[in-house]
């Protein structure tokens, strides 16, 4: 059986250089054209090895929260109280957000931001994403009320939406164009807050 020819171009490359445009860019905002002509790989190409713009957003996505998207949660997971995960949490996205040389924000906010509802594949990851943003908050202040640290408040859920709130704020504002060290001072006021609400 006569075998097909080898593909002309790095699979890896391209899917790390799709990350990086989706997330300069926005997911909306980037075309196939874009994504051919970034890329070098002709519009065939592209289709044969991803399937789709929306298949390949999605994958491209996965290895944004495999490497530098996925940094604040470890260390939201590792911190030993719940305090100084949200703290973590918080930091580790201003940095990687304001990253020198790197494209500014959040890949999955901005996607949020101009996904149209009709793209139901991203639309539903974007979801997913979310949900499980907000179900390693809500267990980390699970874990931390049944070890006894004060929390802010005994609604976890509210917690959970709140911090992420923090989260997707510090991303917009990083995208219009605040500095590193404006965003941190933002975190230092969240956390002054946190320890007002637990000593009251």
């Amino acid at each position: 059986m006569a075998r097909g020819r080898p593909r002309s171009f790095d699979r890896d490359a391209a899917l790390d250089g799709a990350m990086r445009l989706f997330w300069t860019r926005g997911y909306q905002d980037t075309s196939i054209s874009d994504l051919t002509e970034h890329l070098g790989i002709a519009s065939p190409s592209l289709y044969a090895a991803f399937g789709s713009k929306s298949a390949l957003f999605c994958e491209a996505a996965d290895l944004y929260q495999a490497r530098e998207g996925g940094r604040p949660g470890v260390a939201l997971a590792a911190a030993p109280t719940a305090r100084a995960g949200v703290a973590a949490l918080l930091r580790e996205n201003v940095a990687l957000f304001t990253r020198r040389g790197g494209p500014r924000g959040c890949l999955l906010t901005r996607a949020t931001l101009s996904c149209p509802p009709s793209d139901t594949a991203v639309v539903e990851y974007l979801d997913r994403s979310r949900r499980d943003r907000l179900t390693a908050l809500r267990s980390r202040f699970r874990a931390a009320a049944a070890a006894g640290e004060p929390l802010p408040s005994d609604d976890h859920d509210t917690l959970a939406q709140h911090y992420d709130a923090q989260v997707q704020g510090l991303a917009v504002r990083a995208l219009e164009g605040a500095p590193r060290a404006a965003l941190l001072r933002t975190v230092d006021l969240t956390m002054t807050a946190w320890d007002a609400m637990t000593t009251r």
